[in-house]
Parts: C-alpha cells; structure tokens; sequence
C-alpha cells in the first residue's frame, strides 16, 4: 500500500476531485492540512494501487495531475502527468484525502489553474468553488447541489495573502471580484456574469446584491406565517437601497409541483415590494429581448439614462454577443479558451475577421 503523503493530485485531476459526490460531506467540513508535496510521481506497484478501479482516483480521466517538489520527478506518461512545484506551499493550500493522499485545496486551485484559463474561465471557476453546484456530466442536469460552498471569498482572499506574489495571485485577486457568490447552477452563474460584468467585458453592469441569499417573507395562505425566499439573482440599484429578483427557469421548474412553489415565491416577493423577473433558456439565448428586459430593470431601479454614440452602442453589443458566445462554451470540463483566443488573434492578422465559433450547449440549461 501506499505510504504517507506519497501522492499530492492537483489542476483539473484535483478539480475533478473536489467534484465528487462521494467526497461532499468530507469536503464540507473545510479542512485543510499540511500541504507536504512529495519529491516524485507514484509510479509502478504504486500508481496501479492509485488507479486501481473502485479507489478514488480509479475512476477520473487520465493523465491525472501530481504535484512533485524534485525537478528530476517532472514526467508525464498515459498515466500521471507531473507538475513540479517550485518551494513549499503555504498553511490552507491541501486537503487530506487520506490513504496518503492529498488534494489542492479549493483556495489554491485557482491560482494553480490560472496559467491554463481566461479570465472569463478563471471567474467561472471560482464561482463554482464559491456556489452551491458541483459539475459532474453524469448527472442528468450535468452537476449536482451542494448545501455549502466549497469556500468563501474570505478564505480566498486569506490565502492570497500567504502567496503573496506568485504568479497568479494578481489574475486570481482581480477574478474574485467578478465571481459569484451562492450561485445555485452553472447556468446561474452565466446570466449573472452577463447582468452584472462592465460593458467593456461584455455585461449589462447592473448591480449584484446576492445569489441565493434569504429574504424574509410572509406566507399567503390561511394560516399566514413567517418564511424565506432565495431568490436566484438580486439586482440592486445603484446605491442599493431597492432591489428586484430575476429567476432562471431551468427544465426542472417544468414540473407542476415546482410550478406551484415558483407562483408562491412570485407572490411572496411580490408582497414584499420585489419584482421578479423570469428568464427561461429562450429569453437568455435571445439578446435583444435581455436588452430590452434589462432596460426594464434598469428603469424600475432608477439607474440613469446613457447616451451613446451609433458605434459606441453598437461596439457594446458586439461585446455582448462575443460574452454570449464564450459563456456557451464554457462548460466546467474542457477549458479551451486559451485555444479559442489564439483562433481569434490569428484569423485578425490574417485580416478574416472576428472567428465565429458554434455556441455548444452548456451545463445547467
């Protein structure tokens, strides 16, 4: 069997990790563990106990990611592939799998990963670290809910701090800012990024109070009673002081019983002062209807008019469109937007335009 600490997974093998439902109770607790990075790979007698089928790692795509600490262990095979990592980690960076396995933690993936992703990738990323979903395709909506965030913007900041100036904590910092919070599914985590991002990113710019935050409410009934309702997405004005809700209507809100419970929390809300407007995936894939429905948010909050030139509005939607596209693709798993990037500036020296690449479907629809 394996001896202490002889494995330390990590980039998208530890993500795929974090991921696992077998591991969300463990995971919950948020304990972290001295992140010792052993000097080499496992290999032979080892790496088949590792990969074995039935063990934790058996069942994940393969090369699975390792962090080694002696250049000499740097290798990649079919099999494992090995990162090294240049001087020891700070308190907070592993979690202890057990069985002499260690884990990057959910605060320091993100700075692991960083050099792989975009900035859009990196603030998805996060959000999920930071929401109530795990991605997992094997799942019939392609993820699955959590109670708990896996951590919290706290904790991430706290993290960066120890890191201090290593490559990726700035990238990191800067994306945490534009993650979300308690987001409750990928696609959430989309419409939220496309209301709220500047518009030279591709957003609305509206203002993000939560994500699945509990408001307190009156239950209409016959017997009325205290209550609380979660809305998805909660818009504020700009100084915060009124709000509306907008829900996303994914394919689960199609059952008559979650009918029943959506006209409640409408009216509830409703009750309480709160509009609540309603997105379902044909509105979110319609661009000109979310304009128009976010100028409606935007005049029932009060935010002021803003003029704009023919070509400035009109390089603001192609900036919308382009957020559009690059969210649909996406999906937690592949990660090829540094690829899509490289596409893009080649086809632009080579004087063919902007590259229109096929939105794919994305989890959460």
């Amino acid at each position: 069997m394996l001896g202490l600490m002889d494995a330390f997974v990590s980039h998208t093998t530890a993500l795929e990790v974090l991921r696992r439902w077998d591991l969300r109770g463990r995971l919950a607790r948020g304990e972290r563990c001295v992140a010792h990075v052993p000097p080499r790979p496992p290999s032979g007698r080892e790496l088949e106990e590792l990969l074995a089928p039935g063990t934790l790692l058996g069942s994940l795509p393969r090369p699975i990611d390792v962090l080694v600490a002696d250049g000499r262990g740097r290798t990649r095979s079919c099999d494992v592939r090995a990162h090294l990592q240049a001087g020891p980690l700070p308190e907070g960076s592993a979690v202890d799998l057990g069985e002499g396995l260690l884990c990057t933690s959910p605060e320091h993936l993100p700075v692991q990963m960083a050099s792989r992703l975009t900035d859009l990738e990196l603030t998805c990323l996060l959000s999920e670290l930071l929401g109530l979903y795990a991605i997992d395709p094997c799942q019939d909506e392609g993820m699955f809910q959590r109670d708990e965030p896996l951590t919290t913007p706290d904790r991430v900041l706290a993290h960066l701090a120890r890191l201090g100036g290593r490559h990726g904590v700035d990238r990191v910092r800067r994306a945490l800012g534009r993650a979300c919070v308690r987001s409750g599914s990928p696609r959430e985590t989309k419409l939220a990024l496309r209301l709220s991002l500047r518009p030279a990113l591709g957003g609305w710019h509206l203002n993000l109070l939560s994500m699945n935050e509990g408001l307190a409410v009156r239950r209409l009934g016959e017997c009325p009673r205290s209550g609380v309702r979660r809305p998805d997405i909660l818009i504020g004005s700009p100084d915060g002081s009124e709000a509306v809700a907008v829900e996303y209507l994914g394919r689960k809100h199609e059952l008559p019983a979650r009918m029943v419970q959506d006209v409640a929390r409408t009216n509830e809300l409703k009750a309480l002062g709160v509009s609540e407007y309603l997105v379902r995936r044909e509105q979110y894939d319609d661009l000109d209807y979310m304009d128009a429905l976010v100028e409606k948010i935007r005049g029932e909050l009060g935010y002021p008019r803003v003029g704009l030139t023919r070509a400035s509005a009109r390089e603001r939607r192609e900036r919308r469109e382009e957020l559009y596209r690059e969210l649909e693709h996406i999906d937690g798993v592949s990660w090829l937007g540094r690829k899509r990037e490289r596409a893009r500036a080649a086809m632009r020296s080579a004087g063919e335009g902007t590259c229109e690449l096929v939105p794919l479907e994305a989890y959460g629809a």
